[in-house]
C-alpha cells in the first residue's frame, strides 16, 4: 500500500519535518555544537510542526463528519 493513500500528503510533510529536525540535532551534536542551543531550535521547530499536523489531523476529521 502506498503512504500516500494512508497519509495525507500535508501530514507527512510535517513529519517529514520532525524527522529532519531530529537528524539535524544528531547531526550537530555529533561535530560538537552546543547541545541546550540545539535542543531548543529543534523542540521550536517540532512543536511548530506537530502544531501543525494536528491542525491538519482536526480539519480532515471535521471534513469527514460534515459528509
Amino acid at each position: 500500500m502506498n503512504n500516500a493513500d494512508v497519509i495525507p500528503p500535508a501530514v507527512a510533510g510535517s513529519l517529514a519535518e520532525i524527522e529532519r529536525s531530529v537528524q539535524r540535532f544528531r547531526s550537530s551534536y555529533s561535530l560538537g555544537a552546543d547541545p541546550e542551543r540545539l535542543l531548543t531550535e529543534e523542540i521550536i521547530t517540532m512543536r511548530v510542526e506537530l502544531i501543525r499536523l494536528w491542525s491538519e489531523i482536526n480539519a480532515d476529521k471535521n471534513s469527514r463528519m460534515r459528509h
